[in-house]
């Protein structure tokens, strides 16, 4: 009860909060003092809320739905930790956390331009809101009892939790969705400023006032992105780390309007050009923000993507899809209301066109990354209006590789224009890079031999790889330390590379690795000796063991495979060996155990059949499925045991003998038996199905005589083996793209000190 009155109270005096900035920004109130403290009072129910929920989930609080559903006794203090958002009612909770302490920083920051603190501050309030406004409707506050009223008497409290699912109980679960979230979160920034600016009419004011704010938000949201992709490389076990999948793409969709904002926005702020398009991108970043909600956490995708959370219910439906309209509607009708004079605005700054200025290249480049954005946001959505779904290669690849071949021409372009001007610089220069990228890919063709479009897309990476370099050498030549920008090129063209490099000339195959058999794949040697036992969280796993050869030299890699219960399944995680230029990539697929008998030796028995062997006569009886679980005639469990019922004769002995199989989910395991009348034979139950000929029950008997030495197979281990070079370029590249992000602020910053734009 006490985490739902806090988040009613952070709802209510958020309300208040919008209420009261509304009233000062009309001049109905003069003084800031109310909905300033209304701010912080929902502030600190958010706070206490959040400190609430984690006192419970350490404390292992089961009677909570939420603590029950996604904690358990037996998981870490970090695995603990990342409970608090592994459901869908602690993530819109961290969601709401972020946004409130992002929200102190910008009140505080906003107090010295009193002019925006209203209407910014109207407009993020409205976004904690609608937060706090689905935590009432789907709380984490919900005792079991409520939630399962036929089930649980009030009162109840569970021994223990479900526990955290297998596939997030990683490190990266730990560092992954919150960035992302922080991402969201402060996105909700420069839209407020973007709104403001329409109330305000501060047309190029609000650009100083937004730019380090937008670069935070662009370099943490992807970061999130990345740090998802490495997680998918290095932990699922299926080679990739991007795979077009909605939720992925939902993400990428803001990110892509805001890096189009960045660029914009810096024209703007030296030339005070592209007064509208800024003010639409960053309404947009946002609103696909709320997008990206409603995709991930309404249940629409929950057949189309593997990261979408269980249908919510109508009411989260409703009320994601109602949010998504009313900013839409908000935000856009003050567009279009101050629309003439923002024109005007425009028209007045406009010093005509300049072709190849450095600005309208930027502007060029930005057009390119909306195209990609919206085009990617066609196929996402395609699967809420179609059961079809779009070809990542033929779609997604193809489409985006030649828009990201024309943005990195651009980027490398504008390295050599002046603001403002047409080309006047000698580009002399310009044209030994030509010429040097264009030698290096040549060679580069010729030794790799790519199709045309990948030939075409290295050379203007490598292109705008020499440019970036030298860009950054020039400024700290002449201690000029404002590089972020080149070294946030330099990264995607990194990053681009390692693409390039490793979806292209990747090796792939499957190895069928009997124990202790050398077999050779690519330059190496892979041995498999066997396994090694461990605990991670209290789970029992256990290590592959495969002996990796080259060179005279091995290294030993280990794959891991174990049994979740939470799953019911068999779980698997890759083992990848960095080397300088590559890496190796190795997946369990499935471990092969030896059977205890072969081929040869499994019977065939119908109904009352009697079969003799070394004066021992065997005859099926019948079957019984007595212990299978069964609920409205259908199978409760997925694990449960069949038996065969056998009379055994020899000489005056008799016995009966019931087999039993074991079913467990998808497979079955016989259990050896032995006779006491002749203990050199055991006998496996291997199957069971209906006589073709409708005449009854066929079972599959093997009868092994420990007498007859036949040759039976080794233990086996199928992996995927894969050498994927230049994949570390990739991660380098990601790197120097978010430190490029970070380190624009430090400069937008100082120039919001000292620019006289910003005092007027």
């Amino acid at each position: 009860m006490f985490g739902k009155i806090l988040i009613y109270i952070t709802f209510v005096f958020a309300l208040l909060t919008v209420l009261f900035y509304l009233l000062h920004y009309n001049k109905k109130i003069k003084s800031l003092l109310f909905p300033r403290f209304t701010f912080h009072i929902s502030v600190i129910s958010v706070l206490l809320a959040s400190s609430y929920l984690l006192s419970l989930i350490l404390n292992h609080q089961f009677q909570y739905t939420y603590v029950w559903e996604y904690s358990s006794r037996d998981l870490s203090f970090p695995l603990l930790l990342s409970t608090f958002y592994a459901g869908q009612e602690g993530s819109f909770l961290l969601w709401l956390l972020f946004s409130v302490i992002i929200g102190v920083f910008l009140l505080t920051f906003i107090k010295k331009y009193e002019e925006f603190e209203s209407p910014v501050m109207i407009f993020y309030s409205l976004v904690i809101v609608f937060l706090s406004l689905l935590l009432i409707l789907q709380s984490p506050f919900q005792y079991v009892w409520e939630t399962f009223p036929k089930e649980a008497k009030v009162g109840f409290v569970p021994q223990d939790g479900r526990g955290l699912n297998p596939i997030l109980q990683n490190f990266w679960m730990v560092i992954h969705p919150p960035v992302l979230f922080i991402g969201f979160a402060s996105l909700a920034v420069p839209f407020s400023f973007s709104v403001s600016a329409l109330l305000t009419r501060k047309y190029q004011k609000w650009i100083y006032l937004t730019l380090p704010w937008l670069l935070f938000s662009t370099g943490i949201l992807g970061a999130g992105i990345i740090l998802g992709a490495f997680w998918a490389y290095g932990v699922l076990g299926w080679g990739g780390y991007w795979s077009w999948d909605p939720v992925e793409n939902s993400s990428l969709i803001p990110w892509i309007f805001s890096v189009a904002a960045v660029h914009t926005m810096i024209a703007q702020q030296i030339t005070k050009k592209y007064v509208i398009t800024n003010i639409l991108l960053n309404i947009f970043s946002f609103i696909f923000v709320l997008y990206s909600t409603f995709l991930t956490r309404s249940g629409i995708l929950a057949d189309a993507s593997v990261h979408s959370f269980v249908k919510p219910g109508n009411e989260i439906y409703i009320t994601l899809l109602s949010f998504i309209i009313l900013f839409l509607i908000l935000s856009l009708s003050l567009f279009f209301y101050r629309f003439k004079k923002i024109k005007v605005y425009a028209d007045s700054v406009d010093k005509g066109l300049k072709v190849t200025s450095k600005e309208n290249i930027i502007f060029i480049g930005s057009v390119v990354l909306i195209i990609s954005a919206f085009l990617i946001l066609i196929g996402t959505s395609l699967p809420i209006v179609s059961s079809s779904k779009v070809d990542a290669d033929s779609y997604y690849n193809q489409t985006n590789m030649i828009l990201a071949i024309a943005f990195v021409l651009l980027a490398g372009i504008a390295f050599f224009l002046s603001w403002e001007k047409n080309i006047e610089k000698d580009l002399k220069e310009l044209w030994i890079i030509l010429l040097i990228s264009f030698i290096v890919t040549a060679v580069i063709g010729f030794v790799a031999v790519p199709n045309l479009y990948f030939l075409l897309f290295i050379f203007t990476c490598i292109f705008t790889l020499f440019v970036s370099v030298v860009a950054i050498v020039k400024k700290l030549r002449i201690r000029n330390f404002k590089i972020g920008f080149a070294i946030g090129h330099l990264g995607l063209v990194l990053l681009f590379l390692g693409v390039i490099g490793s979806a292209k000339y990747s090796e792939e195959t499957n190895l069928e690795l009997e124990k202790n058999v050398p077999y050779e794949a690519f330059g190496y040697k892979f041995t498999y000796f066997g396994d090694e036992e461990f605990l991670d969280n209290n789970n029992k796993k256990y290590y592959l063991l495969i002996k990796v050869e080259k060179d005279n030299q091995e290294i030993i890699m280990k794959p891991v495979m174990y049994y979740s219960s939470y799953m019911n399944s068999v779980m698997k995680e890759p083992h990848i060996k960095s080397f300088l230029t590559k890496d190796l990539y190795i997946s369990p697929l499935e471990l092969i155990a030896p059977q205890p008998f072969s081929d040869e030796q499994i019977l065939t028995f119908k109904t009352n059949e009697v079969k003799e062997f070394d004066k021992l006569k065997m005859k099926f009886l019948n079957v019984d499925v007595s212990q299978i679980p069964m609920r409205s005639g259908n199978i409760n469990s997925r694990k449960y045991s069949v038996f065969a019922n056998f009379e055994i004769y020899k000489e005056d002995k008799k016995e009966l003998l019931k087999l039993e199989l074991i079913y467990n989910s998808d497979n079955s395991e016989p259990v050896p038996m032995k006779s006491t009348i002749d203990t050199n034979y055991t006998f496996y139950f291997t199957g069971i199905n209906v006589d073709n000929d409708g005449n009854g029950t066929v079972v599959k008997v093997a009868v092994v005589d420990s007498k007859n030495n036949i040759k039976l197979e080794n233990e086996k281990l199928i992996v995927s083996v894969s050498v994927k070079p230049f994949i570390g370029i990739l991660w380098i590249g990601s790197i120097l793209l978010i430190v490029g992000f970070f380190y624009s602020i430090f400069n937008r910053v100082k120039m919001l000190k000292n620019t006289t734009d910003v005092k007027k």
